[in-house]
């Protein structure tokens, strides 16, 4: 299948050289459409560009691909959005907060000291007036309900500020492209945080504009990760967001592929530093790897896979330290997976919700439990009914945990266990590796079929 994969690739280079000549000839705005035909979309997570030497590896890898037409997404630099996140939640919570943009400051600085020349002192400027600013937003008070904002509005920073810095830099070595702001073309209707995409909105203004940029600068440089509601207000697409993004300008644009630039050398079957037999895939098909995004695995986010699987566009995770090795590729023939896959789902939190007046767990109060759910935006990892308990494996996000349990301690007595670990093993043979579960607490085990979950404390 790479075989005959490699050889479609080079049936489609020549198809598109034959594109771009008759381009010429064409009215502009076939030329703008067939241009998308010949286009891909390379996604850079925040390993990838955390350094100066990083940033040039991916000028490295762009280099090759100089007679191809890309839209590169890029995340946030490093541990730049957890920085920013933990900012977020210092402030909240009425802790010192400066050092840690301070220390984020710097670390941006390191990078443009290292990277830049001509624009140096102009991105420099830029970042002290970055830090100044959100500085400024949060130490200004907010109510309950505006904290999913000035969280998006926050976090967005680490990909706008990525994104200028690597589009210098490329100024700087004569390689021509557009810089675009994400946030004018990813259209979400729904929430801040894991926000719904605005689909038509979205298809409208990425087809207005990218097409006769590729067809002009033949590249454009845009964020993962961020989008904008109706009324302009930055909203985010949820963790991994950066791989959505690429999924939907792949999608929109009807792209040859998507390609995920990681710090693994593929999708593997469980983290190797936890799990010695872990093994790479060569391929994947579109349906094994939902699943396994699904179920938290950190390769892509969850909903990158289905914009993808509709337009039958085939989507690479490959090594960014060895660009020339194959990765993996996942598409509409990929094999199905015939061993155990290992997920570790680390920060999360399991609360076990208990009536108050020995009355049984019926509809109407399950009803009241996801209703404030959805209310909220949380994803429920792992769920287990009792006749009187209702148990809930969530992400340990602090604001949205405590306002859950606020909507509902009028009802239910509650209990809470944070931080604890979610380990899901799919294609479950029965058996796990010694040392997974040996001297852990389990506070919630689960099997169905081949599929086995349980949440555990370390001691």
């Amino acid at each position: 299948m790479l075989v005959l994969g490699d050889m479609a690739g080079l049936q489609s280079k020549r198809f598109c050289k034959l594109l771009n000549s008759l381009g010429y000839l064409l009215t502009s705005h076939l030329s703008n459409r067939l241009s998308s035909w010949c286009m891909k979309v390379f996604k850079f997570g925040g390993a990838s560009i955390q350094t100066p030497e990083t940033v040039r590896q991916l000028i490295a890898i762009l280099a090759e691909q100089q007679a191809q037409r890309l839209v590169i997404v890029v995340s946030a630099m490093g541990k730049t959005t957890q920085a920013l996140e933990t900012a977020f939640r210092q402030s909240v919570t009425n802790q010192p907060y400066i050092a840690t943009i301070e220390q984020t400051y710097l670390f941006h600085q390191f990078i443009v000291d290292g990277l830049l020349n001509t624009s140096a002192r102009q991105v420099s400027q830029e970042l002290l007036q970055w830090k100044d600013q959100l500085i400024k937003s949060l130490q200004i008070t907010h109510l309950a309900d505006e904290l999913d904002e000035l969280y998006s509005s926050l976090v967005a920073w680490g990909e706008v500020i990525a994104s200028k810095i690597i589009y210098h830099y490329l100024q700087e070595q004569g390689i021509t492209c557009a810089w675009l702001d994400a946030r004018q073309y990813i259209k979400t209707n729904y929430g801040f945080r894991n926000a719904r995409v605005d689909w038509a909105s979205t298809q409208s203004l990425v087809k207005k504009d990218f097409g006769p940029l590729l067809a002009q600068k033949g590249w454009i440089l845009t964020q993962g990760f961020i989008g904008s509601n109706g009324a302009g207000a930055t909203t985010t697409l949820g963790k991994e967001g950066s791989d959505f993004t690429g999924a939907i300008l792949a999608a929109v644009l009807g792209a040859q592929s998507l390609t995920i630039w990681k710090d693994v050398p593929g999708i593997m079957s469980a983290d190797p530093k936890l799990f010695e037999d872990a093994v790479k895939f060569e391929q994947l098909s579109y349906q094994e790897m939902a699943k396994m995004a699904f179920y938290g695995a950190q390769v892509v986010h969850p909903q990158t896979i289905w914009p993808l699987a509709k337009q039958d566009i085939p989507l690479y995770v490959k090594p960014f330290d060895d660009r020339h090795a194959a990765g993996t590729i996942v598409f509409n023939g990929g094999a199905q997976v015939a061993q155990p896959i290992y997920i570790l789902r680390e920060d999360q939190c399991l609360i076990r919700l208990t009536l108050c007046d020995f009355t049984f767990l019926d509809e109407q109060q399950l009803s009241m439990v996801f209703e404030q759910l959805a209310r909220l935006g949380i994803k429920v990892n792992v769920l287990e009914r009792t006749a009187y308990s209702l148990s809930l494996c969530l992400h340990a996000d602090f604001i949205k945990v405590s306002a859950l349990s606020a909507s509902l301690q009028s009802r239910f007595e509650i209990h809470c266990a944070s931080p604890v670990s979610l380990l899901t093993v799919m294609y479950y043979t029965g058996e796990l590796p010694r040392h997974v579960l040996q001297g852990k607490s389990i506070l919630l085990e689960q099997q169905c079929q081949e599929l086995y979950q349980v949440v555990f404390k370390a001691p």
